[in-house]
């Protein structure tokens, strides 16, 4: 035999060596096809699940109409997720190998070997109450990303991901809820806060209400019947509800409260619907080494925990710190807003951003319109007055309110008039403030800036549509601007914002990109705000039959004009357009008004 032949046999035979080995040690592969670990297993089909680890108390946890709760080894509420996330791991469960009876025979050391005699983890899991999955979690393998699975019943023993470990519960509360309260479903109207942490003999109670007529939550103990800050109070709940165990402290029936600050609490938070309290959660005092944490429980569970101390700080806060901060907060769907002011008005919404002034019939401005809703739904409270009688109402102005604002959602039906969700009376003034009150609360007014009353319309014309006319640049051919008996006149020569000149045989010069700029906004005229309309508005504002004009001819032969008023205390001017046959006085933008002034009006 010479030395190649040598060679080949001796491959040949370290070749077969290595796979007798591996085949030994890890099995063969499994048959071709989408082989499973537990054929036949439905994760929605499972009803309980028992896991022993090893060295460690039995966990075991059952569902009922659709909710995981825990029974062994304490009755306890469970973490859906991390169940259904186990459940459906070994739905999915295939093995990259299979050892065989008679291949583990052949090793009389296979248990000890592949971590059978004790295992790290036994699997009980019922599915329809009837068929039983019993699984034993043995060792990993040498690599280390594999491990030996066995199912009692089933001859023989897989070889799958190690991954699975991480779906297996590593302690008893690891299934456990972190949650201390779910909101979600809870149908409570009524919140108790006692409140001990400043003085355990000092107790303070606040109760709130909430009343589904106008959806307003109200503080009726102390006895204020002030309303509660919506806003604030939906981020105390948000917060509860995220409020997460930090860890479980004890289970036991009969345990010492004292220790963990719990026989008085510091802090009891109730919800409850009507009489019927639904949720109680106790707060006590820190851990000796922890100041970031409190014990916490919850009534009618013997399980202590810890929580983090900073998510109860809102809770603890005075009554005045749970008051509405204003005067009223409005939901996004208001339809209506009816006015008693100079006259009496509505506005109502015809389409998504289109409004309309009632009974007047006139185009209503959308901008004007959204700041009534935002100078209101935001107007801050400077002072709440609480216990207001009728002398008081009286003293306030609010016995008979100059005006008054109400808002409407949309009607159910065309046939259904817009329900009031609000009104809001507006009083006397005095030394900058202005006295306001919500007719839904007979006890209760308020004082508020009066720049804040100030940005409310008091007559229909101040809420009419604010563009006066749109015309494009190349809409115009002249402009002809008339001022203390002086007359100019500007020329557009082509198209384009900067194409204006003087007419030929004109003298004196003009800045061509300001005037173009000028004319620009001119033809998109728009009022910063109503002041006045009809003939008597006009002597008031400066306007008289020798008033500035500027007439603006359109190709189309149109002439629309403007007439110029005296100044205004914003610094702008007024002017005066004809609109339904009659003068409408407005305020300029103060920067257009410079503009006129500077770059359109006849040099002196």
């Amino acid at each position: 035999m010479n030395a190649r032949n040598t060679f080949f046999w001796l491959a040949l035979a370290a070749v077969l060596f290595i796979a007798i080995l591996t085949h030994q040690r890890f099995g063969r592969p499994p048959p071709p096809g989408p082989l499973k670990v537990l054929p036949g297993f439905k994760a929605p089909a499972v009803t309980s699940i028992s896991v022993q680890l090893k060295g460690q108390k039995l966990i075991r946890a059952e569902r009922t109409n659709d909710a995981w709760r825990l029974t062994e080894p304490v009755s306890y509420p469970a973490q859906p997720a991390s169940i259904e996330s186990l459940l459906l791991a070994l739905e999915r469960l295939t093995p990259a190998a299979i050892i065989t009876a008679h291949e583990r025979q052949g090793s009389p050391n296979s248990d000890e070997e592949q971590g059978f005699v004790s295992p790290q983890a036994s699997l009980s899991i019922q599915q329809d109450n009837s068929r039983i999955f019993q699984l034993e979690v043995g060792a990993r393998t040498a690599p280390g990303d594999q491990l030996y699975l066995q199912v009692v019943g089933v001859a023989g023993v897989y070889v799958v991901d190690a991954d699975l470990l991480k779906e297996i519960p590593r302690a008893q509360d690891d299934w456990r809820d972190t949650a201390l309260v779910d909101l979600k479903g809870l149908a409570f109207d009524h919140i108790a806060l006692t409140n001990r942490f400043n003085n355990l003999n000092d107790t303070k109670v606040i109760e709130l209400q909430h009343y589904p007529a106008n959806n307003l939550w109200r503080i009726v103990n102390p006895p204020k019947d002030a309303r509660a800050d919506a806003n604030r109070l939906g981020d105390l709940l948000q917060q509860l509800e995220s409020l997460r165990v930090k860890e479980f402290v004890s289970d036991e029936p009969k345990a010492e409260l004292e220790p963990f600050g719990l026989q008085l609490p510091q802090l009891e938070l109730a919800l409850a619907r009507g009489t019927n309290t639904l949720v109680l959660l106790q707060f006590g005092k820190s851990p000796t080494n922890d100041p970031a944490l409190v014990y916490a429980r919850r009534g009618g569970r013997d399980t202590i925990v810890t929580v983090a101390t900073n998510a109860l700080g809102g809770w603890q806060d005075q009554v005045d710190a749970f008051r509405a901060t204003n005067v009223i907060d409005l939901p996004d769907a208001i339809a209506a807003i009816e006015v008693f002011g100079q006259d009496r008005f509505s506005v109502q919404q015809q389409g998504s951003n289109t409004w309309r002034v009632l009974p007047q019939n006139l185009p209503a401005d959308a901008a004007a319109c959204k700041d009534l809703l935002s100078a209101l739904g935001r107007m801050p409270i400077l002072e709440p007055l609480d216990a207001v009688n009728d002398s008081e109402f009286a003293r306030y102005g609010l016995a008979a309110p100059t005006r008054k604002y109400i808002f409407k959602m949309a009607a159910p039906s065309a046939s259904d008039t817009n329900p009031a969700i609000a009104e809001v009376d507006v009083g006397a003034t005095n030394d900058g403030r202005v006295f306001v009150r919500r007719a839904d609360e007979k006890s209760s007014a308020y004082a508020v800036k009066l720049a804040d009353v100030q940005r409310l319309p008091v007559a229909s014309f101040q809420m009419r549509e604010r563009q006066i006319w749109n015309y494009s640049d190349d809409d115009l051919a002249r402009v002809t601007v008339r001022y203390q008996g002086k007359v100019r006149q500007l020329v557009h020569t082509d198209n384009g914002r900067q194409s204006w000149a003087l007419p030929p045989g004109s003298t004196g010069a003009i800045e061509a990109l300001a005037v173009g700029e000028t004319m620009h906004n001119l033809a998109q005229l728009t009022a910063t705000n109503w002041v006045a309309h009809g003939l008597q508005s006009r002597a008031p504002y400066g306007f008289s039959d020798n008033s500035g004009q500027i007439t603006l001819e359109l190709k189309n032969g149109a002439k629309p004009f403007v007439e110029l008023g005296g100044p205004s205390p914003a610094k702008s001017l007024y002017g005066a357009v004809t609109l339904d046959g009659e003068p409408w006085v407005f305020e300029f933008h103060p920067w257009l008004a410079q503009w006129i002034q500077t770059f359109l009006l006849p040099p002196p």
